[in-house]
């Protein structure tokens, strides 16, 4: 997108409607940045009952984006930040819409090509034979099986390439040189945007801006059936992590050994926090659900001396006490809860991730 707007064959305030005729306008228009940012609010294809329906058809990206255009958005353009793939999926028929080209065409001849990317291409034929291609699983109980098959159709702009290590590393090289996109450019991408309020997304353009092991980092995850992917910069001491892996499992586990591969080359290994010996009536005085601004549902268990946070997706996280107030993530490295008491004798958290906006919520009755 970016050399596109070097190019000047569009901005980044261009909305979606002038650039692809026919997309509806909305009463607030979207634009480039928006969906760059994942602050534009268009709903989550990848969510809705009527894409699983269809996940294994081969189809086209106006048939995916048919899924969800028409939909109320979640938010206000530009006032809060929601990961968002259908963003993606709209920013690579924008890439085709403008270039006269198909995504895998654009990227190949202005990106892989020119950068001797021999081993990274975007291909939906899944008949093609492609040399040390690995297979992808999915982890079940007491093994493991065969990813379910997927029409590669659907995943387009949204992380559909084949690559290695090797090769996102000479990517990464030419992106920090300069030779894919001006010093400015660059400089923009991992800009952290500001939401309308001021408050900052911690998201540039497709990388998500923070610290690691006490320094900043830039850094991005990746998956599909079957892989889970981790990309983690740290370009004050020039090292960058890549691994991809052909295991579907949660992806807090590539961010993890990410993290612990960049502590061990920087000679500081990542410790953990030692857990703090909370009584178990303190530890169950904090279940409950917990509400958060925009009504999303936090639900602490506490099991067998344990306890887990459950998000909206059903996803479980242990936490371990490092202070009275404050937890720590075993699985996620350097993330925080903290929780409060108020007036009124209700009680409070705040999910402090490494990375991403913190969440506040407030325990329901």
């Amino acid at each position: 997108m970016l050399q596109l707007v070097e190019s000047g064959q569009l901005a980044l305030n261009d909305t979606i409607d002038r650039l692809l005729p026919g997309y509806p306008r909305g009463e607030t228009p979207v634009t480039v940045e928006h969906l760059m940012t994942h602050t534009s609010g268009i709903p989550e294809y990848t969510e809705l009952p009527a894409w699983w329906a269809i996940h294994r058809q081969d189809v086209s990206t106006g048939q995916l984006m048919d899924l969800f255009k028409a939909l109320p958005h979640a938010f206000p353009p530009g006032t809060e930040w929601l990961y968002s793939n259908s963003g993606y999926l709209v920013l690579g028929a924008i890439i085709e819409a403008v270039s006269g080209m198909s995504y895998g065409e654009f990227v190949s001849r202005h990106i892989f090509a020119p950068l001797g990317m021999s081993s990274t291409f975007y291909d939906p034929d899944p008949g093609r034979i492609v040399p040390h291609l690995v297979s992808g699983y999915s982890r079940v109980p007491g093994g493991y099986a065969n990813a379910e098959y997927f029409s590669l159709t659907h995943f387009h702009a949204v992380g559909g390439l084949t690559s290695t290590v090797d090769d996102l590393a000479r990517w990464f090289a030419a992106l920090r040189a300069g030779t894919l996109i001006s010093a400015q450019s660059f400089r923009s991408m991992w800009t952290p945007y500001r939401l309308r309020d001021g408050r900052s997304a911690r998201y540039g353009y497709g990388w998500w801006l923070g610290t690691c092991l006490g320094q900043p980092g830039a850094e991005h995850y990746g998956s599909r059936p079957g892989f889970s992917n981790y990309l983690l910069a740290l370009p004050d001491d020039d090292l960058l992590v890549v691994i991809l892996s052909n295991d579907d499992g949660k992806l807090n586990r590539v961010e993890h050994l990410a993290v612990e591969l960049a502590g061990a080359a920087l000679g500081k290994p990542y410790q953990p926090p030692a857990p703090f010996p909370l009584p178990a009536p303190e530890l169950g005085r904090l279940a409950g659900t917990y509400r958060t601004r925009e009504g999303t549902l936090l639900t602490l268990v506490f099991e067998a001396g344990q306890l887990t946070l459950r998000n909206p997706a059903g996803e479980q996280f242990m936490l371990q006490p490092m202070t009275p107030g404050e937890f720590f993530f075993p699985e996620i490295p350097e993330s925080r809860i903290v929780f409060s008491g108020e007036e009124n004798g209700g009680t409070t958290l705040e999910w402090r991730p490494r990375r991403g906006i913190p969440v506040k919520a407030r325990k329901t009755a």
